[in-house]
């Protein structure tokens, strides 16, 4: 490692007193002239993508959703209702008796204005009467009143209102630019021919 660097310590100093030599107006002859070479930079066009606008995250509302549904409601329940029916009453005649068969004294006169009197049965007395009397008894008859329905529309909500994020990608372009791919040099290189 020593050695190595004392060889380009001396190949500097002898490139340093050669130079200084041609600067002086010396002549250099053989192995002893370099002359200075240089190379220009080397430029290159490159492409790269550049973000014209970053992705953005946008929140949407969208609306509740309805519909109108139609349905059978009730608007008056079945109900049982008492039917009264009254009594029915009738007239009927009978016969009755008045008076009993009995015993009574008579006296009768005959055609020479003589009384006789004797005992005759008196037959029954009758008559006849007049009387109402129950046909049929008063009745309660339960009479069932069916349900009365209605058809009715509602609306009613088939989606709730939500909020739908989306997401709008990044924009990019591509630009063109120049870049250095190689710095230049400049170097001593042995001159030959002399």
């Amino acid at each position: 490692m020593v050695k190595i660097l004392m060889t380009s310590l001396m190949a500097t100093a002898a490139i340093a007193l050669g130079s200084t030599l041609a600067h002086a107006g010396g002549n250099c002859y053989g192995s002893a002239c370099y002359k200075l070479v240089s190379t220009p930079p080397a430029y290159q066009t490159v492409s790269e993508q550049v973000v014209v606008r970053p992705a953005q995250r946008v929140a949407r509302h969208i609306p509740a959703e309805f519909s109108t549904v139609s349905e059978t409601v009730i608007v008056q329940p079945a109900r049982v209702v008492a039917r009264h029916t009254p009594a029915e009453y009738g007239t009927v005649a009978e016969t009755v008796l008045v008076a009993p068969a009995r015993k009574v004294w008579q006296v009768s006169v005959d055609k020479f204005g003589n009384k006789t009197g004797c005992w005759v049965v008196a037959p029954a007395q009758y008559a006849t009467r007049h009387r109402q009397v129950v046909i049929r008894e008063a009745q309660v008859h339960h009479e069932t009143i069916p349900a009365v329905h209605a058809e009715r529309r509602r609306t009613i909500m088939v989606r709730p209102a939500m909020v739908q994020h989306d997401v709008i990608p990044a924009e990019y372009v591509t630009r063109h630019r120049h870049v250095m791919v190689h710095p230049g040099s400049s170097s001593w290189a042995p001159v030959r021919g002399y």
